[in-house]
């Protein structure tokens, strides 16, 4: 049985990722070998693709084994709009920081890559 603290886990996580987005430029570090690696796209699916793992835990509590996909691919959908309203708000929001479809596009795939992890454990526990 999942836990029943996936859905406040999933809550925090979305916390700790819009305050993470979200915090002025100024507040950010700055090291010129990270922009050269484009670590922060990886930075973005992490994040993204966690949630969207969290999300889907939560969600799979309350569904049968038959419809397990459709709460897995919602957690994807949210987690993948969750990140466009973050890359919007960083641009509309005057911290310094600017919406990028380089990191929304990091956030789709780390979304991605978590609906693929859910949908992996899924058949390895039928």
């Amino acid at each position: 049985m999942i836990s029943r603290l996936a859905v406040p886990l999933a809550l925090l996580w979305a916390m700790g990722i819009l305050v993470l987005t979200l915090m002025p430029s100024s507040g950010v570090p700055r090291w010129p070998w990270i922009a050269q690696l484009h670590l922060d796209k990886f930075v973005h699916a992490f994040l993204f693709g966690m949630q969207c793992v969290l999300l889907g835990l939560a969600f799979a509590r309350s569904t049968s084994q038959r419809y397990a996909a459709r709460p897995f691919f919602l957690a994807f959908l949210l987690a993948l709009a969750y990140g466009a309203m973050i890359e919007v708000l960083q641009e509309g929001m005057g911290t310094g920081r600017r919406g990028d479809l380089g990191d929304l596009l990091a956030d789709g795939a780390g979304a991605l890559l978590g609906y693929a992890l859910l949908r992996w454990w899924h058949r390895a526990r039928a």
